[in-house]
């Protein structure tokens, strides 16, 4: 099951000028390698890495980045799907159990 659609965001580079490091590379690889690294962080760090792409004026780079960010939110709404309902301390009246 897929959130977003990340193919409408792809695009080639806009100029000759456009330095592209992650250009051909696979946004679910690099997914797994920053979640590897960061763990529960790994989408925030992904965030800053489309962000400083898109700063430095790598619009390829910024779109990876983008597409890798898409994959591990959808993955955490996924997760916070499957995830119990979590149960109060106490019952009705307040007393712990």
């Amino acid at each position: 099951m897929t959130f977003a659609d990340t193919s409408k965001y792809r695009q080639p580079p806009s100029s000759a000028d456009d330095i592209s490091i992650w250009c051909g590379k696979d946004p679910a690889l690099a997914a797994l390698a920053a979640k590897a690294a960061y763990g529960p962080d790994a989408t925030l760090a992904v965030a800053w890495c489309a962000l400083g792409a898109k700063v430095d004026g790598r619009a390829a780079d910024s779109h990876f980045w983008f597409e890798v960010f898409c994959l591990l939110s959808a993955r955490e709404t996924q997760m916070r799907a499957l995830r119990p309902a979590r149960r109060g301390f106490g019952d009705a009246d307040g007393k712990l159990n």
